[in-house]
């Protein structure tokens, strides 16, 4: 049974609008499927189909660990209070992604903003906080800051138990090289 139903969905997939590549090195060459909702932007900013599963699949953490909601290949809205922005496999910035797949300019963070990144000296994810509420931190080791807020405003970063770790300077202040293992959240104002 199992192997009569797994030669209908064979068939069904190869009959549909994809065919089915057994070959690993094909498959990492080619363009991404039109199987998932952000198929266009894949295809569009170039990303193969292993790069947009890997890039889907790290989506899907972030997600989980914030809480937000996925609004583009690479872009997670934080309910209207923030967002992610995730880099493309094989670049080390975050960019946004249009529609289509055209890849903008690097991503900056705003004035009135804070913005925790991943990676150190602004590079990796990023996320853009611009509401004044606590937002999860879903990264440890080094990583960076910037605090682009109105003149003198502080952001607090606080541990697993609540506990304030960190005050940051007055805005306009940031920090190329900074641990953010202790911190799960950071309160922007």
């Amino acid at each position: 049974m199992r192997k009569a139903a797994l030669l209908v969905s064979s068939i069904a997939l190869i009959g549909g609008s994809a065919l089915a590549s057994t070959s690993a090195s094909a498959t990492a060459t080619q363009p991404a499927p039109a199987q998932s909702k952000y198929a266009a932007q894949a295809e569009g900013a170039g990303l193969t189909t292993a790069q947009a599963a890997k890039l889907q699949n790290k989506m899907d953490r972030y997600v989980a660990r914030t809480g937000g909601t996925q609004v583009a290949i690479n872009k997670i809205d934080l309910n209207g209070k923030g967002v992610v922005l995730v880099p493309l496999p094989g670049q080390d910035r975050a960019r946004e992604i249009s529609a289509d797949g055209d890849v903008g300019a690097l991503y900056t963070c705003n004035y009135y903003h804070f913005c925790a990144y991943s990676g150190t000296y602004y590079t990796g994810s990023v996320i853009d906080m611009y509401y004044c509420r606590s937002y999860s931190i879903p990264w440890a080791g080094n990583g960076s800051w910037d605090n682009n807020q109105s003149t003198g405003t502080r952001a607090r970063m606080y541990g697993s138990s609540g506990n304030l770790i960190y005050t940051t300077p007055g805005a306009h202040s940031w920090d190329a090289v900074g641990n953010w293992t202790p911190v799960f959240t950071v309160r922007p104002c």
